[in-house]
């Protein structure tokens, strides 16, 4: 007689049954004693500080208050999620007239203060700049690039990276990458001289997106990605990858039992695309005349600086690697943005023929009024692109109004307060996620004049008493202090650019259904697109009709 049980008997199944419910009190136990130090967190501000905050539960947080404001302003189901703290702001003025706002979204988000007074926003992204909250480089962006990169590094490694990768970032270096670009942008202005030949509706953002994509590769890889003309595998690939990220609860995601699996796939085919790139940079950067991509003014700076001149042909195996990482997150937030705003700027200027007309006066000026000769006269001198003060007041007002990011989040240390300018009051920060709420104070009247309206003007005026002067500290897309975007220079390069060959001899007519959803006053609002979680992107990509146009 046998004594061994059969593997997948009664018992085993009784057993497996036993572990499952206690794992399932366990992970209750767990929930609802995270739940706890939520709430009470919220009610300690309160209780101990004074400090009023918005209709609180103990439940749910704030959520059914962000419900019940999203229900009351008909924020659509796809709008990005940025905009919840200015329609809260308009719900609860005189409770958030202080420019401050705690607000407990858990467990479909992080405790979180947000900040949307300038000088508020200043004591800790400017004068003393915090470090990212941790859940960005250890849960967003951990399957991404594990942290390790120039967005979530923090302290002497963020700035040993952000010293390589600066001069390659440099006004200078990017305007004599302009040359190469300008191929990159011919071809676009041939895809949208073929959409104007057959009179479809295309998706702008599409085109938009395309074009970002290869000028990032020619300044920061220095190779030709074609992603215009044909499918490209490194951009296709980063592409599957950031869908599986996830910046608020997602349950589909979160319970993906391949998600991991993929990120490993995703991982190692981006690897093996990148480091020959990087490996033939290193062994051949003093070989190449001309301009520098920023990949190899970073390895330049490496080899020269960190290891000598002797090591440039077996640079570490963990530098590499590093560096792989610091490209995914330049090319993942550098065509992100820049197609985003590209749209808007065709957009507006589409809507506002007034401003168009400005634009491309200033482009008859600078490069002569024959559009087909810009190209040749700014591969000539590049610096002709700084001497067009309109068309950056006109990137920077599509920024104001759409910011592609809602702003910065931080974490504070322990015993650390913001302090009210004004007031005196002194507000905590420990234990929340604190959130520099750019997309809020960007489109506040009480510092914008006529803030909703597209007025490029107010970047053009010098005169503090002008009603139109921006207020200090207000505009903030790229952020500001020391861990401003380092991208910012190249995306005003690559937009001026591209305006400055397309705007002349194309328009852009919105194709939106006529029962199309609007919302804020338009149908190209701002929303969460599943395929690029990031930034904020163009209703449906900007669905339009390419227009010719003569100016003769």
């Amino acid at each position: 007689m046998s004594l061994c049980l059969e593997p997948w008997g009664p018992n085993t199944a009784l057993l497996i049954r036993k572990s499952l419910g206690y794992l399932a009190l366990i992970g209750l136990a767990a929930f609802l004693y995270r739940l706890y130090q939520v709430r009470m967190l919220f009610r300690r501000v309160q209780k101990e500080h004074g400090i009023p905050i918005l209709p609180h539960s103990f439940i749910f947080g704030h959520l059914v208050t962000i419900a019940k404001a999203s229900i009351k302003y008909r924020i659509p189901r796809d709008a990005h999620g940025h905009w919840i703290f200015y329609h809260l702001k308009r719900e609860y003025p005189d409770l958030l007239n202080r420019g401050i706002m705690y607000m407990d979204p858990w467990p479909i988000g992080y405790p979180m203060i947000a900040v949307y007074h300038p000088d508020l926003m200043a004591q800790f992204i400017q004068e003393n700049s915090l470090p990212k909250y941790w859940a960005m480089g250890q849960v967003e962006f951990g399957a991404f690039t594990g942290g390790e990169d120039l967005l979530n590094l923090d302290g002497p490694e963020w700035k040993k990276a952000r010293s390589i990768f600066n001069p390659g970032f440099s006004a200078r270096n990017l305007l004599s990458l302009v040359p190469n670009m300008i191929e990159e942008v011919l071809v676009f202005q041939e895809r949208l001289r073929k959409a104007v030949a057959s009179e479809q509706v295309v998706r702008l953002e599409d085109y938009t997106t395309d074009i970002a994509v290869d000028i990032v590769g020619c300044a920061v890889l220095g190779t030709r990605l074609e992603t215009q003309v044909k499918p490209n595998r490194l951009m296709a690939t980063m592409k599957s990858q950031i869908r599986l990220i996830f910046f608020e609860l997602d349950i589909m995601k979160l319970l993906n039992p391949i998600r991991v699996f993929k990120n490993l796939i995703y991982n190692r085919i981006i690897r093996n695309e990148l480091v020959p790139l990087i490996s033939n940079t290193a062994q051949n950067y003093e070989k190449v005349g001309g301009p520098k991509t920023i990949i190899s003014l970073a390895l330049k700076s490496y080899i020269n600086e960190a290891q000598g001149y002797s090591t440039r042909g077996n640079i570490p195996y963990d530098f590499i690697e590093r560096v792989v990482k610091h490209i995914k997150i330049f090319m993942f937030a550098g065509h992100d943005t820049t197609a985003t705003v590209l749209a808007y700027i065709y957009y507006l200027l589409s809507k506002h023929p007034d401003k168009a007309a400005k634009i491309r006066a200033e482009h008859n000026e600078v490069l002569g009024v024959d559009p087909t000769t810009a190209a040749d006269r700014i591969r000539a001198d590049p610096t002709l692109l700084n001497k067009m003060p309109y068309t950056i007041a006109v990137l920077r007002e599509t920024l104001r109004l759409y910011p592609p990011v809602g702003g910065s989040i931080r974490q504070s240390p322990p015993g650390h307060f913001l302090t009210h300018p004004e007031t005196g009051v002194r507000y905590p920060t420990y234990g929340f996620m604190l959130h520099s709420s750019a997309s809020t104070i960007q489109r506040d009247p009480e510092y914008w004049h006529d803030a909703d309206s597209f007025i490029p003007e107010r970047f053009m005026t010098h005169n503090g008493n002008d009603p139109l002067y921006p207020v200090r500290n207000t505009w903030r897309p790229f952020e500001l202090g020391p861990r401003a975007c380092i991208g910012q220079e190249l995306v005003s390069v690559e937009v001026r650019l591209i305006l400055a060959l397309t705007v002349r001899e194309f328009q852009v007519e919105e194709a939106y259904p006529m029962d199309a959803p609007e919302w804020m006053g338009d149908k190209a609002y701002q929303v969460v697109d599943p395929e690029d979680v990031a930034a904020a992107h163009i209703k449906d990509g900007l669905p339009v009709r390419i227009k010719s146009i003569n100016l003769n």
